[in-house]
């Protein structure tokens, strides 16, 4: 597609101004030049000479990116494949060279381009597109018989593309008999005219008579591009340079390829006119008023009523290079223009835009999943506003050439498009399409509740393969063109259902074909039924308005109950599945209960029995009557409403008993002259992010505590970074800082007779280093114990709306983070900001860690010091990434020790070799900032435990080496029963995590 790669694509449509350049000294400037001039092919001959003397990397790129630009996939191959080893290589090298790999249907080659950039750039979905595009290419290429293909009589040797529908023919744009022999530099061509080619007969699309130049004020010694006509034909509106009553308009700066550009070469943008047709001529063009010298706009397409105009631009604010944008008729004027969204536009192209009568948006895109180049999808609005998921038309429409501007007429039964395939007359040329009309609409049901199915996947298989494939829609329907002759099976799947198929026979031309699939739940007929009651704790009576939930313990998908009077709850449920039940009422705090259906004969007559729940009343509220509203605060300025009896039960057998957690909520300890929170202490604030989360009203208190030894003073400090430690390790599983107050004693409430001067042994002196947990109060406003979602633990972001991550991406932590290594401890800020990059970046102290750098091998450093009661160290420390992107750590304390973050197991040890292929699984364990990974040892019998990066400077702990689901399922359990309850599985791609 050469004209329309370098005008089109490019989008500048750029009109070099100032063609005389002062001459400049070297031959690499002079090449330079004619880059920047857009003079691509004479500056790929400078370089190329350039190069054949002496091995310049900047020459190198830049005939890569001249024979890129001039459409030449097999030289920009052979060069890029160069440039990527190169040092001087910037990521979008890499993605070009995958791009021209692809366009050459080296498909397993261009994946692995996308993988690394994709790597390399994580936050540009265009490398996981591409890497699914490439996945998909058998799909893409197998031809649904729908689409019958011909090469129109009209094109030329040069450029002929850009249909639309007009009188009894078409309009398009064209290189071949334009009025002026005016050439551009970028291709050496002269620029487009607009042309009117009328049929031999409207029974044969592909046999036009001659192309005529249209006539009127149109055509200039510029560029006119696409068109778009009104219903009665009197108004046109059309895409040409910025030339307007004789005069160019110029950008500030030209330059759209990637570099700088001399001030004196400035760039003439894309503008779109009106023109109305006067007699036998159009006469009276304006531009219209969105456009602008500082970008372009272009590819105009009306909708049939002609109150919309879509069209692309370039303008600030965009998701991409070009995206498809619509303004809306408003009075003799057009509104403000509105991006339509990322349903369509990605960080690539999005080009020619064109609305069929049954509503149907047609664009080309180079950044959707497709073949290569620029490929052809469609898109539907649907009800709520939003646009659907871009289907690609695929092969016969599609190549892997490039392939765009189509339209379709009124019975959506033929069209045109263009395409500079192989085969073709030479460049961009025009094709026409017929298209089947045999249609099957369908809809998917629940076959239980008849209910019409959103998001089931359907696919018309023919024998084993995949002739087409499609999402149902919020009111269940499918479509799809099928093959007259043709015997199909349709097969439909949703998650959480059996498939469902249906056969059909196409037998004659034209035939409409009704289909219903019903899908059944799975297990459905199984009737497996949970029954359980809600009592009173204190008075035994049944509980009236209770809220029960049924939690799956694997999606965590939700049902709720009301219970009646007689406190009793039903809920019918899936098979061979774990569930957690909540019950909870206002004013009472939260139970919850596990039951399972897993090896269990269900049927209705045979219900699965939940042990009774007793829920226990909260102590009643006792405001404050020195308050205004009733409400005490903390001294850290949280408020809460005070309860009476604020104590958690007193202790039993050196412990404390909470009636409402079921089990022992014991104090937590400290090593001596330490505040980091041990292993051992975890169980029991888990404990406690448990309770808070299953009864969200609730205020607690943190009071931490020493032991004697030391000054008054340091021991107060001490408790308080205890208690700050304990609060951290809450809040950074999801709990608000509202919620919480930690308050240090210092040596002030000791336990036991062991105070200054007396002689006590390491035990006693362990009983009072420790936090406790006391009842403060209810949050003002939400005495009613609802539960939230219960997850609560610091893992990726598929684990519920409490992940760590706020609303920017930022890592939102408590004041005072915790160390989790037993020898050394330390404490930080954290907090986010944006790199000189541009990048998220964590930030430690003074150090910045940039995640744009997490595979690219860098190393950065970041350092501490701490103050012990005892004795003062200092640790230094480095980390980065090995070659496959797996996290290294080393440093050493002041003593000399030295502290690794990876546990080498007996059974081989920490691999950092290079990504794997084919699929992998791993068991995610945890996520921190430095992991110490002895803390993990007890899983090394499992498989290989390794840090790896995670998002704003955490490090994911996994557990790795698994080849199979099985496998890796049984490990999963072997996990879990040694105490790592939210360790999870995660599926990796040649390397790339692809889930969970």
């Amino acid at each position: 597609m050469n004209s329309l790669r370098h005008i089109a694509m490019a989008f500048a449509l750029v009109l070099l101004a100032g063609f005389a350049l002062q001459a400049q000294d070297g031959k690499l400037k002079k090449a330079n030049e004619l880059y920047d001039g857009y003079s691509f092919p004479e500056a790929a001959e400078a370089y190329k000479k350039i190069l054949s003397k002496e091995d310049l990397p900047e020459a190198k790129i830049k005939l890569a990116e001249c024979y890129r630009l001039m459409n030449m996939p097999v030289e920009a191959e052979y060069w890029y494949e160069q440039v990527v080893q190169l040092a001087e290589a910037e990521p979008i090298h890499r993605y070009h060279y995958g791009m021209m790999l692809k366009s050459n249907n080296k498909f397993e080659e261009a994946k692995q381009a996308f993988i690394e950039y994709a790597q390399l750039v994580p936050t540009d979905t265009r490398g996981i597109r591409q890497v699914e595009a490439c996945d998909q290419f058998n799909y893409f290429m197998t031809d649904p018989g729908i689409y019958n293909i011909t090469l129109t009589n009209i094109n030329s040797a040069q450029a002929d593309f850009g249909p639309a529908f007009y009188k009894e023919g078409i309009v398009y744009a064209s290189e071949t008999g334009v009025r002026f022999n005016v050439e551009y530099n970028w291709r050496e061509r002269p620029f487009l005219d607009l042309f009117y080619a009328q049929l031999e007969n409207q029974e044969n699309p592909a046999e036009f008579k001659k192309g005529e130049n249209f006539k009127g004020q149109v055509n200039t010694w510029v560029h006119e591009g696409t068109v778009t006509f009104t219903e009665d034909g009197q108004t046109m509106y059309f895409c040409r340079n910025n030339f307007e009553k004789g005069k160019l308009g110029y950008d500030k700066v030209g330059g759209d390829v990637g570099y700088n550009v001399k001030d004196a070469m400035k760039t003439v943008k894309l503008q779109i006119f009106e023109s109305k047709l006067k007699g036998e001529k159009w006469e009276e063009v304006k531009g219209l008023p969105f456009n602008s010298d500082q970008y372009s706009v272009g590819h105009p397409a009306l909708s049939p009523d002609g109150q919309a105009l879509y069209f692309i631009s370039d303008m600030p604010g965009g998701y991409g290079m070009t995206d498809v944008y619509v303004a809306y008729k408003n009075g003799d004027s057009w509104g403000t223009p509105e991006n339509l969204g990322p349903e369509i536009n990605t960080e690539g192209r999005e080009m020619f835009p064109f609305i069929s009568a049954d509503g149907a948006l047609y664009f080309s895109s180079d950044a959707l999943p497709g073949l290569g180049g620029l490929d052809i999808f469609s898109t539907k609005l649907q009800p709520d506003g939003t646009w659907s998921a871009a289907e690609n038309l695929r092969y016969p429409v599609n190549t892997n050439s490039d392939d765009f501007a189509f339209i379709i007429n009124k019975e959506n039964e033929r069209g045109y498009f263009s395409s500079n395939r192989p085969g073709g007359a030479g460049d961009d040329d025009i094709y026409t399409f017929t298209r089947l009309s045999n249609i099957m609409t369908g809809i998917v049901v629940d076959c239980e509740t008849g209910d019409l199915i959103n998001g089931a996947l359907v696919k018309l298989m023919e024998g084993e393969k995949i002739m087409q494939k499609a999402k149902t829609q919020a009111n269940g329907m499918f479509t799809f063109p099928l093959q007259p002759g043709k015997s199909y099976t349709v097969v439909a799947t949703k998650a959480g259902y059996d498939e469902g198929k249906e056969e059909i026979k196409v037998d004659t031309k034209g035939r409409q074909i009704e289909l219903k699939i019903p899908i059944c739940p799975e297990g459905a007929g199984k009737n497996c039924i949970i029954v359980g009651k809600v009592f009173d704790k204190e008075t035994k009576e049944p509980v009236d308005k209770a809220t029960v939930k049924l939690v799956n313990s694997k999606t965590n998908d939700e049902l709720t109950f009301v219970t009646g009077a007689d406190g009793t709850y039903t809920f019918n449920v899936e098979s061979e599945t774990d569930y957690t039940v909540y019950a909870q009422k206002d004013k009472y705090f939260t139970v919850t209960k596990t039951v399972s259906t897993i090896g269990k004969k269900c049927s209705a007559k045979d219900p699965i029995t939940v042990e009774d729940i007793e829920i226990t009343k909260m102590p009643p509220v006792v405001p404050d009557p020195n308050s205004p509203d009733g409400t005490k605060q903390t001294p850290d300025g949280t408020k809460y409403i005070p309860i009476d009896g604020s104590s958690l039960p007193p202790i039993i057998d050196n412990g404390q008993y909470n009636p409402i957690l079921g089990d022992a909520l014991n104090h937590i300890y400290y090593d001596f002259d330490k505040h980091y929170i041990r292993k051992d202490a975890r169980p029991e604030l888990d404990k406690v992010v448990k309770f808070m989360y299953d009864n969200p009203a609730l205020v607690v208190e943190l009071r931490a505590h020493t032991d004697s030894r030391g000054s008054h003073e340091y021991n107060q400090a001490l408790s308080d970074r205890r208690a700050a430690s304990a609060r951290s390790y809450i809040t950074k599983r999801g709990i608000s800082n509202d919620r919480l107050n930690s308050q240090g004693y210092g040596e002030t409430q000791l336990t036991n007779e062991c105070a200054d001067g007396v002689n006590c042994n390491n035990a006693k002196h362990q009983d009072n280093r420790r936090t406790e947990f006391v009842l403060l109060g209810v949050v003002p406003g939400l005495q009613g114990n609802m539960s939230v979602p219960r997850y609560y633990y610091e893992t990726d972001k598929h684990r519920g709306k409490n992940y760590y991550k706020n609303g920017n991406g930022s890592y939102s932590g408590g004041e005072t983070g915790y160390n989790e290594s037993n020898s050394s401890s330390s404490s930080y800020t954290s907090s986010s900001t944006s790199s000189p990059s541009g990048n998220i970046t964590y930030s430690s102290g003074s150090t910045y860690y940039d995640n744009s750098s997490m595979n690219t091998g860098s190393t950065y450093s970041s350092g501490s010091s701490y103050s012990s009661e005892a004795t003062t160290g200092n640790y230094t420390g480095n980390t980065g990434t090995t070659s496959s992107g797996n996290l290294f750590y080393q440093g050493s304390t002041g003593s000399g020790k030295t502290l690794d973050c990876c546990y080498t197991p007996a059974t081989g040890g920490y691999s950092s070799g290079p990504a794997t292929s084919g699929i992998e699984y791993k068991i995610q364990l945890d996520v921190q900032s430095s992991p110490n990974m002895g803390n993990y040892s007890t899983l090394s019998d499992l498989g290989t435990l390794i840090a790896e990066p995670g998002a704003n400077g955490m490090q994911r702990v996994m557990l790795s080496g698994y080849k199979s689901q099985a496998d890796v399922e049984a490990a999963l359990m072997q996990v879990h029963s040694r105490e790592f309850k939210d360790a999870f599985i995660a599926t990796y791609q040649n390397g790339m995590r692809v889930g969970q």
